[in-house]
């Protein structure tokens, strides 16, 4: 299994976040256990995801390295945090309580605002826990959509080694959080973390694609992966059956319009709108082949998508459609967040980038 995620490019977008060459008894497993590295430019360095913890902006990176603003992005705090692991997403469900998650199945979890962080979980334990499920939905003839190749995609993980990451996190809130990730990985916490249940039959894809991004959207929670897969759970997250998909394209990216309808793009430019519970999908132009990165909604409703060249559009009529902002940042956006003064922070290939708020509110 790990031969199609070593394909994708070193260093790109949260998407392809899988930036260690996954080859069978490689694996370092030291960086399980060896902090994250020290930089003394932690805005510089490479960063895949950023999110807000109240006031606070926190981002996280290659290396394990994750960083924290408290004066909306102009000067960034390197955390204190146990792993030297890409990492790949973070949430926080409060302004104390966040999970940031990435490569080698691991999970960290922080209860100061991202300003130090715990292993809660790893893929060795991720894989033991895929395993116990297989077998348990074997031995009592369980009818979710994966338990057919249930075996043999567990004997894979156990095989590989904690190689394959997570991709994205839900926080709920302070309890209720779920983790997802490669090949249909996924775990949940009804405690904070403290306890993780094996989640993977819960979610209804009898292939096991990547689950690249998850949002809540009213009462449902939304779910986009490989393949234009897309899932919508309806039960708060107890099950995430499989919803029509609208193309046959990767989606990276899924947010709320704030008219009760669903917004998701991904590869080559591709964004889809959904104003039925994604029984049906409208195109949403773009004009451009480029990788749509990363996404956000502002404070007044308008929501921004950033992509690989560095260009973020803006929508102001719920998705319907995107106009260009002027200019480009310099760096692949792998995500964005507003701060607290109505800027935004983009972060990326090249690390921070603040965008004055007046370049949103002339569009």
């Amino acid at each position: 299994m790990s031969n199609r995620i070593s394909r994708f490019s070193a260093i790109v977008f949260a998407a392809f976040c899988m930036l260690s060459i996954h080859v069978a008894g490689a694996t370092d497993l030291s960086a399980l256990t060896r902090p994250a590295i020290a930089v003394k430019a932690p805005d510089k360095v490479v960063l895949i995801a950023i999110a807000n913890a109240g006031k606070r902006l926190v981002a996280v990176g290659v290396h394990g390295v994750i960083i924290y603003s408290d004066d909306d992005g102009q000067n960034w705090r390197q955390a204190k945090v146990p792993v030297d692991l890409t990492l790949t997403a973070v949430r926080f469900a409060d302004s104390q309580n966040g999970w940031a998650v990435g490569h080698y199945g691991v999970i960290l979890h922080s209860t100061d605002g991202g300003a130090t962080w715990q292993k809660q979980l790893d893929g060795n334990q991720v894989n033991q826990m895929t395993m116990a499920t297989a077998q348990a939905a074997v031995a009592n003839n369980d009818a979710s959509v994966g338990t057919a190749r249930a075996m043999a995609r567990a004997n894979h993980f156990i095989a590989g080694g904690p190689e394959n990451p997570f991709l994205t996190i839900l926080a709920m809130d302070a309890n209720n959080v779920i983790a997802f990730g490669a090949y249909r990985m996924a775990e949940k916490s009804t405690d904070g973390g403290k306890d993780w249940t094996d989640w993977n039959l819960h979610v209804g894809d009898p292939i096991s694609h990547n689950l690249y991004d998850v949002t809540r959207v009213g009462t449902d929670i939304y779910l986009v992966g490989e393949t234009g897969s897309v899932f919508r759970s309806t039960d708060n997250g107890a099950s995430f059956p499989a919803v029509t998909p609208p193309a046959q394209s990767t989606l990276f990216v899924v947010l709320p319009t704030g008219d009760g309808g669903v917004f998701t793009c991904g590869v080559a430019g591709l964004a889809f709108r959904s104003a039925d519970k994604g029984q049906s999908w409208t195109p949403v132009n773009f004009n451009t082949s480029d990788n749509l990165t990363a996404g956000a909604v502002l404070s007044n409703g308008a929501m921004i998508v950033g992509n690989e060249s560095g260009a973020i559009a803006i929508s102001t009529d719920h998705a319907k459609s995107f106009s260009a902002l002027p200019g480009f940042q310099p760096m692949e956006i792998f995500g964005l967040a507003q701060a607290a003064n109505g800027d935004v922070v983009a972060v990326g290939s090249a690390g921070v980038i603040v965008i004055p708020a007046k370049e949103f509110l002339r569009s």
